[in-house]
């Protein structure tokens, strides 16, 4: 029986894995970088290799981290450079152009120039920045006594507008300006007139 033969389908993913990568695997891997879009098994034939074989080692963890390492290097070099370059060079001659004016500039345009470089710059502060939200929100917990809340809920259940029988929410004042609402006593403050 082969070494192979004993092996599981995990052991044998892992034994067959690369654990560095080798001359070829370099070549593989820079002909992949130039050809991103060529099918698995033309570059097996361009090699001269199996699909199973240039499989494992492409799926390699080796493999793998090596290739993103390359195409970040290359999408950094071929993309975002030049981009960063344009941009610095765009700023500087809007920086130069600007520094020309000062000495022309009045006070208020001065002041208008300044706030507007610093807020592209990201420093200014205007009526839009989107900073932090302040919400000042009050919430009141009011206890009630069991049999009072199920009072309230009788009379305002039962209670229809004109129905001759019908109890009112809150009691009548008194003529003194006193009432008692569930042994508590409420007095009517007087309203002032001024005349």
């Amino acid at each position: 029986m082969s070494k192979w033969a004993r092996l599981s389908e995990t052991e044998m993913s892992v034994s067959a894995s690369i654990q560095k990568m080798s001359h070829k695997h370099e070549d593989i891997l820079n002909y992949l970088l130039l050809h991103p879009t060529q099918k698995m098994g033309e570059v097996a034939a361009h090699f001269g290799v199996t699909f199973p074989w240039l499989s494992t080692i492409v799926h390699s963890h080796a493999f793998q981290d090596q290739l993103k390492r390359r195409q970040d290097e290359v999408f950094n070099s071929a993309v975002l450079a030049p981009i960063e370059d344009k941009l610095g060079a765009a700023a500087q001659v809007t920086l130069d152009a600007y520094l020309e004016k000062v000495p022309t500039l009045t006070a208020d345009q001065l002041i208008s120039a300044q706030d507007k470089l610093l807020n592209k710059l990201g420093y200014g502060s205007n009526g839009n920045s989107h900073g932090p939200v302040t919400n000042n929100t009050q919430i009141n917990f009011t206890q009630v006594d069991g049999d009072v809340l199920k009072e309230a809920r009788n009379r305002i259940g039962t209670s229809q507008v004109g129905a001759p029988d019908s109890q009112p929410a809150l009691p009548d004042h008194s003529a003194d300006g006193v009432t008692e609402i569930e042994g508590v006593v409420v007095r009517e403050e007087s309203k002032l007139r001024v005349d």
